[in-house]
């Protein structure tokens, strides 16, 4: 995170670079001691963190009013108060009789008798309902439960798992029926679930825990639908890498995948390979997708490769069906377990890889596919064809054909377009001079060099090549970009302006 601290010895012109930086996005944190506290007009920030204490109500209100400031596309504001400043003044909104404060009957956060009667400070206090409806703010966690999340690595990243295209959307949150006593779920002032929850025990992204009116508990989305629902526990609490933490009423914690509903009694660890995710529990590795698979026990995480399109995890239980697109293949180190970029089918055996860098993949019901980088599987054959169905060994046949083909067009445009760069190149610096640094020679062009010196003498540049000495009496010729043409073990080399190159093997002996 960019971030500066400012402070009464920061020169003027300094200061205010730092602050456009700041307004500008430049800069993430800006820290100071009481410098901005009053008249500091920047809409835009979201985050306010106290560190200092104050007795003042005016200069506590003008210290969290730096980010209660309206501003288009933010929609909330995160105080932390790390020097409890709300518990003597209460919430920055919450209503205040300024009149009996101005007139000297009341002092300091200039709360009503009511308010104040009713353990107004306190974060749990009841409200009135004009009071609630002007209640802006709320106390998300104290300080010590931050404090918790910070070190167990709970908290989730603004923008983490939202919306695809990187839109914003209204958090959701629990809202509570004092009558009833049940909760219920809104998003931002619209209530998207009608209370009929005994608990809310966490929030993430568009996904609540709750405990139902039966006792049980699950995960329902922002509309109530039920996404998972278990027997009867202690608490629910979401983690990160879409994992759920459930406590027993025993107080044992075990751990539900939420994209699969799998459960574990160890924490899972998620492992990422581009848009790959595999869940490390104890020793082994598990599968994200409908049809669950474990890894060989003891594996590590450094013996998984990552090819662009599929994940390559080493598993020597290869099914005795599966065939292979080369039989010359050693079944036990070559036909591996491999999970494809963007199918939450299943885990799938690795039959082989062609010229093109695709590969062929057998399913656990020995069906098989080829899978090409942004195309996704294709269904090829089977271990049992069908009457007019062709066998494996002569699609992969045809296969391996065309895949040669493709693999060398290929070959042939990134050469083509190697030569292209080249040749742009030997345009831009046909200039070059030979330039000497100690005893060795190089070519340079302007300021920058071409060819470090490392040559015992390089002629001037004729077209577009040059002759080098690499040893004594020994020349060769390279082209303006250091590419060896000619390789040095000539006693002479003379080059022409049309590009003929005498080479002279022997004194009386010159080949052309």
């Amino acid at each position: 995170v960019e971030s500066v601290a400012i402070d009464s010895r920061t020169p003027a012109l300094e200061r205010k670079e730092l602050v456009e930086d700041f307004r500008r996005g430049k800069i993430s944190v800006l820290v100071n001691v009481d410098i901005f506290s009053e008249g500091f007009d920047c809409p835009d920030v979201e985050f306010v963190q106290l560190a200092r204490p104050t007795l003042s109500l005016a200069k506590y209100l003008q210290q969290v009013g730096r980010g209660l400031r309206k501003s288009d596309n933010k929609e909330s504001c995160v105080l932390i108060d790390n020097v409890g400043l709300h518990r003597i003044f209460g919430l920055p909104v919450r209503d205040r009789d300024w009149e009996a404060m101005f007139e000297g009957r009341m002092a300091g956060n200039a709360q009503p008798r009511t308010r104040m009667e009713n353990n107004g400070l306190s974060v749990s206090c009841s409200l009135s309902e004009d009071s609630k409806q002007n209640e802006g703010l709320e106390i998300v966690m104290t300080h010590n439960c931050l404090l918790d999340a910070v070190r167990n690595g709970d908290l989730v990243r603004l923008g983490e798992d939202g919306p695809a295209g990187g839109e914003q959307r209204t958090a959701l949150k629990a809202c509570r029926d004092r009558q009833s006593g049940l909760w219920g779920l809104r998003c931002g002032n619209k209530i998207t679930v009608l209370p009929q929850y005994r608990e809310v025990f966490d929030l993430c992204a568009d996904r609540a825990a709750v405990r139902f009116e039966d006792g049980r508990t699950g995960v329902v989305d922002d509309s109530g639908t039920p996404l998972m629902v278990t027997d009867r526990c202690r608490r629910l609490r979401f983690l990160k890498g879409e994992l759920l933490s459930v406590t027993k009423e025993d107080g044992s914690d075990c751990y539900t995948d939420l994209k699969t509903n799998r459960t574990y009694q160890e924490r899972p660890v998620v492992f990422s390979y581009g848009g790959i995710e595999l869940l490390r529990v104890g020793e082994t590795f598990h599968s994200r997708t409908r049809k669950a698979y474990t890894s060989m026990h003891g594996l590590h995480k450094d013996s998984l490769c990552f090819y662009g399109f599929y994940l390559k995890i080493p598993d020597y239980r290869v099914p005795k069906s599966c065939r292979l697109v080369d039989p010359v293949w050693s079944a036990i180190f070559d036909v591996f377990a491999c999970v494809l970029e963007g199918d939450d089918e299943e885990v799938y055996w690795c039959c082989g890889c062609l010229a093109d860098r695709s590969i062929v993949v057998m399913d656990g019901e020995g069906n098989y596919y080829h899978v090409e980088k942004g195309k996704g599987k294709r269904y090829i054959a089977c271990n049992a064809p069908k009457a007019g169905e062709a066998d494996f060994a002569s699609v992969v046949e045809g296969l391996r054909k065309e895949a040669g083909r493709r693999a060398e067009s290929v070959q042939r445009e990134r050469q083509q377009n190697e030569e292209e760069k080249r040749r742009k190149r030997l345009e831009e610096i046909k200039d070059v001079l030979p330039f000497r640094m100690g005893m060795k020679w190089g070519l340079k062009w302007g300021d920058r060099i071409v060819v470090p010196p490392c040559y015992r003498n390089i002629c001037v540049p004729v077209g577009g090549y040059c002759a080098f000495e690499g040893n004594a009496c020994q020349w060769g010729v390279m082209a303006l970009d250091g590419k060896v043409v000619v390789e040095a073990r000539y006693q002479k080399v003379e080059i022409e302006k049309d590009g003929t190159v005498h080479l002279t093997i022997i004194p009386g002996k010159v080949k052309t």
